[in-house]
């Protein structure tokens, strides 16, 4: 074979390489999969209120940055919101990545009053209801705005029935028991066995009261059909729950 035939077949088989090549990176840019929505049909089978006594928030992680404005000392001795849950608790950031950042709080488009009614409720909404919203929310099978707002309206009437009986016990301690007595004058009997609390244990304080967990029904569940959301009618068709601490003190 001569010299000049060889650079040629050396050529073709070059350009012959970056063809195929072009043609592979052509079908995996095709075939590659869209990014989940971040609304997914959820597959629960219930669901947890969780709300924070605030000044036992503010012990147990001071650099929290609600704590560090000075935002949850504003809101006064109050139950603060944490979230919404979905359960079992694999239910968890469906159709994001667990390690990708939240988006902004603006990027929910939630309405006006429902970013005041956070702001109101959390140690901090700007951080932690995108985080919610990733972690859980995206689960519940609602869009951002159904599922912020049903937190929100859910967590003013459990604070109302419970504010009571924490701030009464400040200085002191308060029981399980308590809660769930509170929880069943409040909206029937046995809504109390819905009602889970756990205490975490900062040094020189003991056993700090910390939240309060309430088991509810599915998430995409929880709206009546005329719009009302009712924590009575809620907590009776949710399941019982573990108790969790019995007794702890608050600060």
């Amino acid at each position: 074979m001569r010299r000049g035939d060889v650079a040629v077949l050396s050529i073709s088989a070059a350009l012959g390489a970056v063809v195929v090549a072009a043609v592979v990176v052509s079908v995996l840019v095709v075939d590659r999969p869209r990014e989940p929505s971040k609304v997914e049909t959820t597959t629960s089978s219930s669901s947890l209120l969780v709300v924070t006594w605030g000044p036992s928030l503010c012990k147990v992680d001071p650099a929290n940055p609600g704590c560090r404005s000075g935002h949850v000392g504003a809101l006064g001795p109050a139950l603060i919101l944490h979230g919404l849950w979905p359960q079992p608790p694999t239910q968890q950031f469906c159709g994001v990545s667990k390690n990708g950042q939240p988006p902004e709080l603006p990027a929910l488009q939630l309405p006006a009053a429902v970013q005041t009614n956070l702001q109101s409720m959390m140690s901090d909404a700007s951080v932690m209801a995108p985080h919610e919203w990733s972690a859980h929310g995206t689960c519940s099978g609602l869009p951002p705005a159904d599922y912020f707002t049903i937190a929100t309206t859910l967590a003013a009437q459990v604070t109302a029935a419970l504010d009571p009986v924490f701030k009464g016990a400040q200085g002191g301690h308060v029981s399980l028991s308590a809660v769930r007595d509170r929880l069943d004058s409040e909206f029937g009997r046995d809504a109390g066995q819905r009602a889970g609390m756990t205490c975490r244990e900062v040094g020189g304080t003991g056993m700090l009261a910390y939240e309060v967990h309430l088991s509810l029904p599915p998430i995409a569940d929880l709206r009546s059909a005329s719009g009302d959301v009712s924590l009575g009618e809620l907590l009776d068709k949710g399941p019982t729950v573990f108790a969790g601490c019995r007794r702890g003190f608050v600060p």
